[in-house]
């Protein structure tokens, strides 16, 4: 049986960690699925992207990957005490980095300026802005926000 994440890191030092992350009933992540002659390779670019852009925003770095058929591993050097360091201005920047705010335009200008407004009023918000900070600073928000997207991707859009 596995051991919840809560009991294996500690929250006060920072430590490398090797996490491993399985789909479900022999689903493929990634590769050819022999039984429906699907090929799922699309996933391992999508996987890396997210996995990079929110490394820049958590207080994780990542070490090494290894993206596999239906699972993989990373290796992250975790600091729990790295987002207490941050300034508001830093965490609301980080915040708005890993989850842009949607923007009914696609011109980069304007969604340039909704990303600024959002800022801004992120800057108001302390108890918002501690509540990122507490996200921003946990390595299980950080898989979740990893696997999240790329789970509902597929049915979001044709794979």
């Amino acid at each position: 049986m596995a051991t919840p994440r809560s009991q294996l890191v500690d929250p006060e030092v920072p430590l490398h960690y090797h996490l491993i992350s399985r789909c479900v009933r022999r689903s493929y992540l990634c590769g050819r699925d022999a039984r429906t002659g699907k090929d799922y390779n699309h996933r391992k670019q999508w996987l890396t992207q997210r996995m990079f852009k929110l490394a820049r925003c958590f207080a994780v770095e990542i070490d090494g990957y290894a993206i596999m058929d239906n699972h993989f591993h990373l290796v992250v050097y975790y600091d729990p005490q790295a987002c207490h360091h941050w300034s508001n201005e830093e965490v609301a920047t980080r915040w708005i980095q890993a989850f842009p705010p949607r923007s009914s335009s696609s011109s980069p200008e304007e969604q340039t300026a909704t990303a600024t407004l959002h800022h801004d009023a992120l800057l108001q918000q302390p108890e918002r802005l501690q509540q990122y900070r507490r996200t921003l600073g946990s390595l299980s928000a950080f898989m979740k926000h990893l696997k999240q997207p790329i789970a509902w991707r597929p049915w979001r859009m044709l794979t």
